[in-house]
């Protein structure tokens, strides 16, 4: 079983049925090990990308060919911004990746 492929919930699931096991078997120091991890795993927060990505990519990519006609240097801070505010005085807006 690759448990890399499974969701968390799956794998804590699974964690949580062989704890009953070993408890109702009077394995407790077992038991008590597997519970130390069980709680590690549980308490870890799935880590996001943080890159912003357009809910309107055609509106995205006319913004930034306007940044490139705009400016004389593109990719730059000052062109990216650009397109940014003329993105979202358009209406544009961003959702987390």
């Amino acid at each position: 079983m690759i448990m890399r492929d499974m969701p968390m919930r799956t794998i804590l699931a699974q964690i949580n049925s062989v704890l009953e096991e070993l408890e109702e078997n009077g394995l407790h120091v077992e038991a008590d090990a597997l519970h130390e991890i069980f709680v590690k795993l549980s308490k870890k927060k799935k880590k996001k990308s943080g890159k912003n990505v357009p809910n309107d990519p055609a509106l995205w990519a006319s913004c930034q060919a306007w940044a490139k006609r705009t400016y004389d240097v593109h990719p730059s801070a000052y062109s990216n911004s650009g397109a940014v505010r003329r993105y979202e005085s358009k209406g544009g807006t961003w959702r987390s990746e």
